[in-house]
């Protein structure tokens, strides 16, 4: 099969397989944030500069081919696990969001981020394997302590958020957490074990306290005001061992 020969972000050329749009890969190559593609047996397709610096990989790695086990990173110990959400996205053909706490980029700092992965289609509509989208989850927490990263302003955001945080109780705290990452209103009751309407009654409280309709207003009046920080539910879901990734949800 012919391949389309494209230059890689580092040295030489990297090849990408003809069942990869041009308009993808230049979609891909020119995103701020991670993305790459893997086969149905989990063998990585593509990766985009992003990804690589993410994992911190040498620039004459080539990543096409490769399985989770055979990167040279610390989350080649979980890569039964991503094998696992990438067979369940393609017998779903639903996204799966994981969370995955890992050493990431140059300086190797232990960081949280949450990875999307969606079902990726071939011209003829068959599922051809996953793409994956990761995104840092900006929330401070303990993780910051651990690597004595930007301890000081990690400190002073707390304090701020917790001077807010009478303006919401508790719980719609929680469900902002939640929100901010996407997370749909019944998953949410799933994981807070709260009725979905308990929850559709917590969010329209909180439109009202915001002086907003919608829930992009409501995320935006979050941002702004640095509720999207707060991180009391992050014990919720974070494994014990915080070098292995954790199931967040599949999206619906």
């Amino acid at each position: 099969m012919a391949e389309i020969k494209q230059p890689s972000p580092v040295h030489g050329t990297q090849c990408i397989p003809t069942q990869l749009s041009r308009q993808i890969i230049s979609l891909c190559d020119n995103s701020s944030e991670p993305w790459a593609i893997k086969n149905y047996e989990s063998r990585y397709l593509y990766a985009n500069a992003k990804y690589i610096e993410l994992l911190n990989l040498p620039t004459e790695f080539n990543i096409t081919n490769q399985l989770d086990s055979d990167i040279p990173h610390p989350s080649s110990k979980s890569a039964s696990y991503f094998h696992k959400y990438d067979r369940e996205v393609q017998a779903s053909e639903k996204n799966v969001s994981s969370l995955n706490i890992y050493p990431f980029g140059s300086k190797e700092i232990i960081q949280p981020y949450i990875c999307k992965k969606a079902p990726f289609y071939d011209e003829k509509g068959n599922c051809m394997g996953i793409i994956l989208h990761t995104k840092k989850l900006q929330v401070f927490s303990a993780i910051q302590y651990l690597n004595k990263a930007s301890l000081n302003a990690g400190v002073d955001q707390n304090i701020k958020i917790q001077k807010k945080k009478n303006f919401f109780t508790d719980k719609e705290l929680e469900v902002i957490f939640f929100l901010m990452q996407s997370i749909k209103c019944k998953l949410i009751a799933e994981i807070l074990g709260l009725s979905c309407r308990t929850i559709e009654n917590k969010l329209q409280s909180m439109y009202k306290k915001a002086n907003v309709c919608c829930l992009d207003d409501f995320k935006a009046f979050c941002i702004k005001n640095g509720f999207d920080k707060y991180n009391k539910p992050i014990s919720k879901i974070l494994p014990h061992d915080i070098t292995t990734s954790t199931l967040l949800h599949p999206m619906k």
